[in-house]
Formats: structure tokens, sequence, C-alpha cells
């Protein structure tokens, strides 16, 4: 058979052997991984943890051929692909098709156990359908049909008093039955993409494993992080806090007796990365193995994809794809003999694509990003907030467009180091001109494009000009017709939009709109209404739970939510804002403010100016006379509140 080269990587667990294993520089950690758990006392159960991607199920590979299916391998190996059993199944019947499933391999073939363990379960069984009958939308039939038949879960019993206790000591009979048949020293149960379940129904399972599972010569080793847990018991001790963290660490230690963290930090990719575009044949053996060319590669790898290996395969797969369609294209005699600052580009270029695509969006739309200016700022929603006389850089703007997202402020630096690294390449090639810049990387741009998400939502397709030049007339248009005695005028020159409406002549309402393109393509509108009051002297140092006890304010208060609560629960793009320490957004307004005073964020105020965001994927969109009647309707609550409010202190 004739070896044709490779043009991608799988994203298959990385098997151990001779020809293509590599281990990204952590054998040591393995190998002391693999000889604790050979001397382990048991029941003992190990928790590996890691970020998506970071190579948690390669790792549980490695361990299973070493320990349970190499030749003479101590351990029988049970494996257990948590995301294949919750697979068109409710939280409930997931975790009775693991159960199911953990109870067939311990039994093995032996009937006699199994006979006993089945009629146990046909208990749990009739208390499963009898939970699920009174769950609405779920078909039991349906449901329960999908646990494994071999466990004769329908036949009929009357032993009603048997407890989870009897199936523990009956699986423990099994056990030790197995273990002697097979000459081996123990069962390791591998339970895999705990973390891609419902955080809630990890934690169901790992409490089944705790009750039911903890067994003599049984090891259980777990894919789970930490935050999952914290997650999935939230129902039970609600939001984590310095108050109640003990309790969701105490239930993790009560399961877990060894968390592994993978060693991600210590990972060694560059041989990896090198290797692999030496097989797809973006480099050539001499160029790889050259420590200047490794040196340059691997400042790209450090500042986009770093060490987690998925993303790492995706970025040369991705590589190798565009590649491959040069390779098809009639001028491809030309390309082949690109130099290696040519590849670097490109490399550089692909790996923005991958981990920052929302800075890639800004380099589609204008890929001469060294003239990027204020207007370019202004017609992708990019606020600046510099002085208007000073003229903001390639850097500002970069910036300025990390600031909205955790992730891109986290790795602005990074960012800006691939940029310059561009501006480098592109200038050592004697092309120090920014029109010569921007004709380059258009023509890398345009290659990439194919394998880029989002490709129908574009940032040219958003003209940030004309999206708020329409947005205030169809809104101030709206409210001269609901509402005709509120005077109100269009902001414009702010960077953003929004609306003036007058209170009376000393005062007027300033209500900001910030249009933002997210990652996803979506526009969010973000919309500031002005709320704000100031707390009298009478109330300095009050309780917010007494402050509102006032007739008046609570009068008004409940007014304005009766607005806003019903569009936080029932108009599906309006999203209220979330606070540190509570991620999720509250149902209604006088929750959040409360929230607020509570945190004492609201020492000399009664009310703040929160920010609420309508987000959809397209700016026509916004044209739509249900999305223009909530923004109208916000304005004008807004202006009764305060205006009922108005001689109250």
């Amino acid at each position: 058979m004739l070896k044709e080269n490779k043009t991608s990587l799988s994203d298959v667990p990385f098997i151990p052997s001779n020809e293509n294993h590599y281990d990204f520089g952590t054998e040591r950690y393995v190998n002391g991984l693999i000889k604790f758990i050979k001397n382990s006392s048991t029941p003992i159960t190990i928790a590996l943890q890691g970020e998506w991607g970071s190579g948690k199920t390669s790792l549980m590979t490695r361990l299973q051929r070493v320990l349970c299916y190499a030749e003479n391998a101590p351990f029988i190996g049970v494996n257990i692909n948590t995301w294949e059993y919750s697979m068109m199944s409710s939280p409930e019947i997931t975790v009775y098709k693991i159960l199911a499933k953990l109870v067939r391999e311990m039994t093995g073939e032996n009937s006699e156990t199994k006979k006993k363990v089945s009629k146990i379960l046909r208990v749990l069984y009739r208390g499963g359908r009898e939970a699920l009958k009174m769950i609405p939308g779920v078909n039991v039939a349906v449901e329960m049909a999908n646990i494994p038949s071999d466990l004769n879960m329908d036949g009929n019993d009357d032993g009603n008093d048997i407890s989870l206790s009897e199936l523990r000591d009956e699986l423990q009979k099994a056990v030790l039955s197995r273990l002697a048949e097979k000459e081996q020293r123990g069962v390791i149960i591998f339970v895999d993409d705990l973390d891609r379940l419902n955080p809630s129904v990890a934690v169901e399972i790992l409490e089944l494993l705790k009750n039911v599972f903890t067994l003599e010569n049984c090891i259980f080793v777990l894919a789970i992080d930490y935050d999952v847990v914290v997650k999935g018991l939230e129902p039970k001790f609600g939001k984590l806090t310095e108050k109640n963290e003990r309790e969701f660490r105490s239930f993790f230690d009560k399961i877990i007796q060894v968390p592994f963290s993978l060693p991600v930090s210590s990972y060694r990719p560059m041989d990896f990365v090198l290797k692999s575009l030496v097989e797809i044949e973006y480099l050539k053996e001499i160029d790889a193995s050259d420590p200047n060319v490794r040196t340059r590669f691997a400042l790209v790898v450090e500042a986009s994809v770093g060490k987690n290996p998925r993303s790492i395969k995706r970025l040369i797969n991705t590589l190798s794809l565009l590649d491959c369609i040069d390779q098809c294209a009639s001028s491809y005699g030309e390309n082949k003999s690109r130099s290696l600052d040519d590849k670097l580009l490109n490399f550089i270029v692909v790996a923005i694509q991958i981990c920052y695509p929302r800075i890639y969006r800004l380099l589609v739309h204008n890929p001469n990003f060294i003239e990027w200016n204020r207007e370019f700022a202004r017609k992708v929603g990019i606020s600046i907030y510099s002085d208007k006389t000073d003229t903001p850089s390639w850097e500002d703007i970069l910036e300025a467009a990390c600031e909205s997202d955790k992730y891109l402020t986290q790795h602005v630096h990074d960012i800006m180091h691939l940029f310059s690294m561009i501006i480098e390449l592109l200038e050592s090639d004697g092309g120090d001109d920014s029109e010569n810049i921007g004709m380059r990387l258009k023509c890398i741009l345009d290659k990439s494009s194919v394998t880029g998400l989002n490709a129908d939502l574009k940032a040219d397709d958003f003209d940030r000009k004309d999206f708020i030049s329409k947005l205030h007339r169809n809104v101030i248009d709206r409210m001269k017709i609901l509402r005709p005695e509120i005077s109100t005028k269009p902001k414009y020159n702010t960077g953003n939009g929004g609306v003036y409406i007058t209170l009376d002549k000393k005062t007027k309402l300033n209500i900001t709109f910030r249009p933002v393109i997210k990652d996803n393509g979506c526009i969010s509108l973000r919309i500031s209404p002005d709320f704000k009051l100031s707390r009298p002297e009478r109330m300095m140092g009050l309780a917010f739970d007494e402050i509102i006890m006032d007739p008046h304010l609570y009068s008004g208060l409940s007014a304005l939510d009766s607005v806003i609560s019903p569009l936080l629960t029932s108009v599906w793009y309006f999203k209220g804002r979330t606070h540190e320490g509570h991620p999720d957004s509250f149902k209604s307004y006088l929750d959040d403010l409360r929230y607020c005073h509570v945190k004492g964020w609201l020492s000399e105020d009664i009310t703040d100016n929160p920010e609420y965001s309508i987000d959809l994927r397209k700016a026509s969109l916004f044209e739509d006379e249900k999305v223009v009647d909530t923004i109208a309707n916000l304005l004008i609550a807004n202006y009764d509140f305060r205006k009922s409010m108005k001689d109250w202190s």
C-alpha cells in the first residue's frame, strides 16, 4: 500500500505506541500516576482535572492500556462514557443507564449474581418509573426502554424492602468472584466526559458512585473539574461564596480522594507542532530543525493556542485545509515556493482566526490595520475613550476592542504581539508602506475565510452610523405616537447613540445606546437608562428593605418594574445585567437593586443606572415593530419613574 502524506490530525485521544504517540513532555507525571494506582489501597477515587481539550481522555486511554489491557495487566478495566448514555435521554434515565452499565460490567457472566442484582434493580427501576411520571413531557415507556435489557428489569417480584446497601453487598461479592476467577488484583472504572453533562446530573452520578460503588478492590478514575461540581451543587448550597465554600469543598473531598490536575503548564508542544507541520508538508524537515524557525513559530503558538492539545490540532488542521485549497489553485506552482516568512505570516493569521475570531473579523473588515482610525472604530462598534483631539493608534483601537471581552482582555498583550510580528515580517520583506501591508493581508484573509465561523455575519455588513440613525428615528417616532407629550432628542457625536428626554426646564434624562458586535457575529445593543436617584440625608445608612418602606418610592419603583420585569422574563432577546458573584441576570429591577444595596455599592444613592442589552443576529431585525416597542416602552417607563420621583426627597 502506498503511503500518502497526512493532511489532518485526528482529535481522537493519543494512543501510546512507538509510531504516533507524543506525550507533550509529561511522561514522568503519567508514570507516577500509574505507579500510584498500581499500589493504591482500595476503594479510592481519582479525579483527572483539566480544561477543555487539555488531554484528560488521552491520559485516561494511556492508563487503560497500561493497567488493564497490557499483557499480564493487574486490573480489569471498565469504561463508562457518560456522554454516550446521556444522548437523547432525560437526566433521570441517564443515571439509571449508567447504573445498569456498571452493574453489568461488574457482575460479568456470573448468572447467579446477575439474578440477585437484577432483583434489586427491579425495585429501583419501578421507583424510577414512578418518579418519571411526575416529570412533565417525559414519555416513561420510551425513557425506560433505553435501559439495557440484559438485566431483565421488567421481571416481577415482591421484594419492595430491598435497599441500596444490599445492592452494594451483592456487587462486592461479584467483584471478588470475578477477580478470583481472572487472578487479577482489582477493577478500575474509568468514567469520562462528566464535564460535558448537565452539572446537576454529574453530581448525581458522583453521589451514586459514592453510595453504591464504594467497594473493596475498586478504583474509580473520573474526568471532571471542580468547577462542574460547584455548578451542580448550587441547587443544594446556593451560589458559591466565601461563607459556604467549605461545604462545596467538603462534598468534593468526600467523593474524590485524589485530585490530579493535568500538568498543562509543563507541556512542551513545539516538537509535536513542528513534526505535524512537516507531516502535512507545510514545512520541510530541514526548516523545522532550524532553531530560529522553531523560536519564531513557538512565539506564535504561545500567543495563541498555547499548550492546549485540541486547539493545536485545530490550528494545524485549518492550516492544512487552506494549503490543500492552494494546491488545487491554478497558481499553486507559484505558491509552492513560498518563503518561510510567507508561511509564518499565514500561520499567524490562521492562529488569530482560531483563537481570537472577533479580532480576526476586524482584520477582515479592514486588513490595513496600521491605518485603523476613529472612523473605523465607530463603524465597527468600538468605543474609544481618549480625548476628541487625540488620534487613536491601531494599538488603542485593538486594546479598546478587547475591553468588552474578558478572554480578550486577558490575552490583549498576546494579540498585540501577533500584530507586531505581522508588521515586522512585512517590513523585512520591503513592504513597509501601509497599502502594501493591507494588500498582503487581504490576500491571506480571502483564502482563510472558508474556515471561519459565522461566514454569513461579516463585520462589514454592519454600518454603525446607519444603524444608530435608523434606531433614533424609529424609537423617537414610536414614542411620539405612544406619548406625544414627551419631548425627545437624539444624541449625536458621542461615539455611540441614544436619546435625551426633557423632564423639565433644568433636567434632561440621558439614555445611551451602544451597539457592539459579539464574537458570534450577533449585534448587541447595550441600553443604559437614566434611573439614578441620590439618597436623601434621612435615608443615609438604611438598608434597602428599610428604604423601600417609603410608600412613594415603593410605588415609583413598582411601576418601573412592572415594565422591566416582563421584559426580563418573557422577551427572549432582552437581557439584564450580571454582577460579580452573581453570574445570572435578575428577573426584576427590584431584585437587581436589592443585590447592589446588599453589596454596599449604593451607599450614596437609592437607584443606579443599569445596562440592558438586546441581542439579535442582524441589524435589520432592530427595525422590527416589537423590538422598537420594547425600547420605546423602556424609555417611557424611565421618564414616568423620574417624573414621579421629581419632588421626592
